[in-house]
């Protein structure tokens, strides 16, 4: 019965958005949407929305999307690192085939989250040692994603890893999105590899 009420969730969202989507003044009022976004800090909103503009219609409008969207992509960057950052303790790793909890021992895996890198650590619950295992920069990739995004943090190894802050379960999610090359980049759609982590107390 829950599948099917989200099936008709769903169904009827992308009905009332198809019919908006043809409208005469559609991309005028997502602009206006992403300006409002944007004048309440809500800078990766905005940046969605005014790319979109650009890429809905050729005209006058669609260029002043884009240097909109420009101007402010460091700045929903810079809101990303902010959301994640923090001390996290990882509890489940998995994909969408499913998830296995890590296992009681006294060391556990951590992960610290500044704004200019990520430092992952063993950590002995017992003795606070920590024991750093790999450092990345806190890079993001110049590749967009297939929903045109350019968030994920691209890694030393040029895997492309995506990581969203759960406000409702209190949980850090990273997961990986493909792999970086020079002058593309791959996208994982199915089987992610997936990490979770609750804050370190």
């Amino acid at each position: 019965m829950k599948r099917l009420f989200i099936f008709i969730f769903i169904f009827i969202f992308s009905q009332i958005f198809a019919q908006e989507y043809g409208q005469e003044g559609y991309q005028e009022k997502r602009y206006l949407k992403a300006t409002e976004a944007m004048k309440n800090n809500q800078f990766e909103s905005a940046y969605n929305d005014f790319y979109f503009v650009h890429k809905y219609k050729n005209n006058d409008l669609s260029i002043i999307a884009l240097k909109k969207a420009d101007s402010i992509l460091p700045f929903a960057q810079q809101n990303i690192r902010k959301k994640i950052v923090g001390k996290w303790i990882l509890y489940e790793s998995g994909s969408n085939w499913g998830f296995e909890k890590e296992k009681e021992t006294d060391i556990k895996k951590l992960l610290i989250i500044e704004l200019d890198k990520f430092s992952f650590y063993n950590l002995n619950i017992k003795t606070n040692e920590m024991t750093l295992t790999k450092s990345e920069k806190s890079v993001f990739t110049k590749h967009r994603d297939m929903g045109d995004l350019p968030f994920d943090f691209v890694f030393s190894d040029k895997t492309l890893w995506n990581f969203y802050y759960n406000e409702e379960k209190k949980v850090l999610q990273q997961y990986m999105t493909g792999e970086e090359s020079e002058n593309s980049r791959t996208e994982i759609v199915c089987g992610n590899m997936e990490y979770k982590y609750i804050r370190m107390e």
